[in-house]
This record gives C-alpha cells, structure tokens and sequence, in this order.
C-alpha cells in the first residue's frame, strides 16, 4: 500500500530518540549524501521532464514540513515522476530543527535519485557562521554538552559539507538558496563556472554569494548587502544569466515572503518560503510544483496556478 511521505516524520523520530542511534544514521546519511556529490556534483544537472517540487526554507518547522509532505506519496518517487528539490534552511529559529533535518535525510537516503537537498545559508557554517544558529544548542539541550557537540561537528562533516549548491535544467530552471553571484558576472563560460568561480575546487566567495544573495529592482549589476555577507544583485545580473545559460526561471528561498512567495526582475526570479508563523510572522507559506513536461508549465507561474500555499 501506497503511504504518503509523511510517515519519514515518524521515521526521523525513531531515529533521534537515543544519540547512539542518530550517531549511526549520520555515518549512513554521510555516505549517501557523497554518493549522491559523487554521481550529480555540486551543481546537479537535470535532462529529464518530470514533475518538480520546489520547498523553501522550513527553519525547524515540522507542521510545515509535514504539509508538504503529506500531499505526495512514496509511489510518485518510486516511479521516477516525481523530483523534490529542497533549497536549504532546514535548521535555526524552529522548535523541531532535528526533526526536519532528519525527516529529509531518511527521505534522500530512500530516494537518492529523486530527492534533493541543497545547501542553505543556515547549513554554510563552514563559509560563513550565520546568526542566529541556534541548532547546536538544540543538540547539546537533547543530548548534554559533551554528546549533543559531537553530533554538531558529525553533522557539518557527514552533512552539511555533502550538500549540493545548486540544480540546474537548461531551458527549464536554475535553483539555489540565496541568488546569483555577482563577482562571476561575464567572466564564466559553464553553469558550474558562474556558481562555484573555478573548474577545479570551489572559491568561497561565490559560494557565499549564492548561499546569502537577495535580489533588488535595480538597474544597477551590484549592490552591498545589508545581511553583512552576500550582496544584492539587480536586472542586469538576471539578464546574463537567463541568455547565457538559457534559463527561463530562477527559483531561490532564503527570504521571508508575507504571501509565501515573491517575484523579481520580470516574473524571472522567484523566491519561495514554505515556513510560516513566527518569527517571520507570515500566515502563509509557500512550495512550487512545476511539470516540465507541460508546454504551459513557465504560464501557470504567472497565473500562480503552480505554487501551493500552506497557511498557519
């Protein structure tokens, strides 16, 4: 019998019950995670039409997750008609940071192939610390100081290094966490290039940009961020990387929206936040659900026929 994905909420439960359990999954959750870096590196490609689901931040929101979840079934991924793409923040601020966090890991260990988890600003500790990160003081709070940092630091070192920065579908989308890098504007000749500033390993400058970026209405290329990390980039940003990369939709999180979601720079940028009530206060959260397949999937965004609200 077909269950929906709510029941890896119960899963991730079990698992965290006793820091000796949770210790081994993590060790399981690592190899996955670089099996999945290994096969797909950091920037995935995608050449296959399908039915994409697109969730923003959920920042320890386990009723939000479960939301989401609730409305696919295991079968959709089984089957390979259904991709999940989860653009980071799974963690700080939330009651249930650890639920979420492992929910998802149990989910990408089942379905490697068809789940996706990328890494957000909140999981970059290992660029840029951001604040608040309240989530070692939730491990030490479960499973005393001593334990609860030794699962932080398995944490950054099975996980959150193991994540991929971005997915990519030329013709189709472009989706990370925080927005376009400005300091590879005109200079990258490929996708990985422009999001990662070298061939060989990752520069940590435009990493951090693509993990912290906003985008502003702006004639201008740049601006100075206000987050003390990334920058703000404007249309002209937009504008070289749809035609240079053949990009109709960037899709992005990172920023709290009052309705759950938000367009820039022409319809082209759109963020998606999926956490809902405080601290951000916002009644209504937001995830997409694109089918590439359809000829009218990029006309549906503009009569939001594609996005799916979650309201508190």
């Amino acid at each position: 019998m077909s269950m929906d994905l709510g029941k890896y909420v119960d899963k991730a439960l079990n698992v965290i019950s006793s820091p000796g359990s949770l210790k081994s999954r993590l060790e399981d959750y690592g190899r996955v995670l670089s099996g999945s870096m290994t096969k797909y590196g950091e920037v995935v490609v995608f050449k296959d039409d399908a039915r994409y689901v697109f969730v923003g931040d959920v920042h320890g929101s386990l009723e939000d997750l479960r939301a989401v979840l609730g409305r696919y079934r295991e079968e959709d991924l089984r089957d390979d008609r259904l991709r999940m793409v989860f653009l980071g923040d799974y963690i700080d601020r939330g009651d249930n940071q650890l639920e979420v966090l492992t929910t998802l890991l149990e989910l990408k260990s089942d379905y490697p192939d068809s789940v996706f988890l990328l890494k957000g600003n909140h999981e970059g500790v290992d660029v840029v610390v951001p604040s608040p990160h309240d989530f070692p003081e939730e491990l030490v709070a479960r499973y005393l100081i001593s334990e609860g940092l030794k699962m932080y630091e398995l944490f950054i070192n099975e996980v959150f290094k193991r994540l991929h920065l971005a997915v990519y579908f030329r013709d189709r989308f472009l989706a990370l966490h925080g927005g376009l890098p400005t300091s590879t504007l005109y200079k990258a000749q490929s996708i990985r290039e422009y999001l990662l500033g070298s061939s060989g390993e990752a520069v940590p400058d435009v990493v951090i940009e693509v993990l912290w970026n906003d985008p502003i209405e702006s004639s201008e290329e740049a601006q100075e961020s206000p987050r003390g990390a990334g920058m703000l980039f404007g249309r002209p940003v937009t504008d070289w990387v749809t035609r240079t990369f053949d990009v109709r939709l960037v899709i992005r999180g990172h920023e709290p929206c009052a309705r759950g979601y938000k367009f820039n720079h022409g319809g082209r940028v759109l963020t998606i936040f999926s956490r809902t009530g405080p601290p951000y206060y916002n009644t209504t959260g937001a995830f997409l659900e694109i089918d590439t397949s359809s000829r009218n999937w990029y006309r549906s965004l503009g009569e939001a026929q594609a996005i799916r609200l979650l309201r508190r």
